[in-house]
């Protein structure tokens, strides 16, 4: 049995879905698989040897959320119940993984999906600071720690002296609906979706959390600057966060008619968005957040064959590498941004769409991880032998 505990709003979020496909993958290679967390509501889907359990809390951060009474008296009967063989979790349940290695000797992963990003000032360096502290307590009781990227797992080793054959590569994965491509004229599905401000024109694609420490108004400005009033190209925005009053405002106050904002849609549209769209835009800024990451929005783009636009980041590279479909903006420049448009709108690379898939599916990811899963199965067999 494989129970997996996490604080993350898999349930709420537009990428949480991928998340548990992989877990319901890995069930599929013959593992019982219990996934309990938070949610807006009390949830529960069940199908065969997978299940996922919601539990309803009031959404007001990790920690709170994490010292709820609630949510840790279900946590300990779930765990009493099903006795794990494997726990695999967030760095918020280190207790409960704690308890299940005293009780039931379970084995551990400790799954990290992203560092703390997003928060500057005193409460960044807190969040940081409690992120570490809990990383250097598991190091000598988990059996793996997951990274997104092979440079995460580096700096996760090196700020918590972490062996690396305990480090463990398995970032976001590509969710199952970005997999099955049926091309159809773009025009036509931007009628579909309601976009047909967006009809014969050159369409850039950002899609996301939208996030002042992420540069989304860096993008904005950018694109101003280059294509203000410019009928033949626009840039189109979908998804929600923080700064979404503030790129509003940018659009208003400079009456950049050409930038669309969108908002956010269900995850199971985002293929025909994409789709309907001519070049993807994956641009972060040059940052400890966002250096190392694993955009999941940049595996989505290239898996449907899009060309993209990106930041010149490690994580980024170690995705993409040298791919024909990538145009890599060393310089936010309006002539740097102009020629990578350029160059991306004569993008195609046939080969990269079905890499990404074999790389990052949840398909692909399931079997990366079930294969360290059984390692403990044959070492607790070993054990027994003598």
């Amino acid at each position: 049995m494989i129970c997996v505990f996490s604080l993350g709003p898999w349930l709420d979020s537009l990428h949480g879905n991928s998340i548990l496909n992989l877990f319901e993958n890995i069930s599929r290679l013959g593992y019982q698989v219990k996934v309990v967390l938070p949610s807006t509501s009390n949830k529960l889907v069940k199908n065969k040897s997978f299940s996922v359990i919601g539990l309803k809390v009031k959404r007001t951060g990790p920690i709170t959320t994490f010292l709820s009474p609630y949510l840790w008296k279900h946590f300990m009967k779930i765990l009493s119940e099903n006795r794990p063989s494997t726990l695999i979790f967030d760095t918020w349940m280190l207790p409960l993984f704690l308890l299940a290695k005293l009780l039931y000797k379970s084995e551990g992963i400790l799954q990290i999906l992203s560092r703390p990003v997003g928060q500057s000032g005193f409460k960044g360096w807190l969040s940081f600071l409690s992120f570490r502290l809990l990383l250097m307590l598991s190091k000598g009781f988990v059996n793996r720690v997951t990274a997104v990227s092979p440079f995460e797992a580096v700096e996760f080793s090196r700020m918590a002296k972490i062996p690396k054959d305990k480090m463990m590569v398995l970032p976001s994965p590509l969710g199952e609906q970005f997999t099955k491509r049926s091309p159809i004229d773009k025009d036509q599905l931007r009628l579909k979706l309601g976009l047909d401000v967006l009809l014969s024109k050159k369409v850039l694609l950002y899609h996301g959390v939208l996030h002042e420490g992420r540069g989304i108004l860096k993008v904005l400005e950018i694109f101003a600057n280059s294509f203000k009033g410019d009928d033949e190209i626009a840039l189109l925005l979908v998804g929600d966060g923080p700064a979404k009053d503030s790129v509003k405002r940018f659009i208003l106050d400079n009456e950049v008619h050409n930038i669309i904002f969108h908002g956010p849609v269900p995850y199971s549209s985002m293929p025909e968005i994409i789709e309907a769209s001519d070049v993807g835009l994956v641009l972060l800024p040059d940052h400890p957040w966002w250096r190392y990451q694993c955009p999941t929005k940049l595996i989505e783009l290239l898996a449907m064959g899009k060309p993209v636009i990106a930041s010149d980041l490690p994580g980024i590279r170690w995705i993409a590498g040298s791919s024909p479909s990538v145009v890599y903006l060393r310089n936010f420049t309006v002539s740097a941004f102009k020629e990578a448009i350029k160059k991306a709108l004569m993008k195609r690379d046939r080969n990269i769409g079905q890499e990404m898939i074999d790389r990052f599916s949840s398909h692909s990811l399931a079997l990366r991880l079930s294969k360290v899963v059984s390692t403990f199965a044959r070492a607790d067999l070993k054990k027994n032998e003598y």
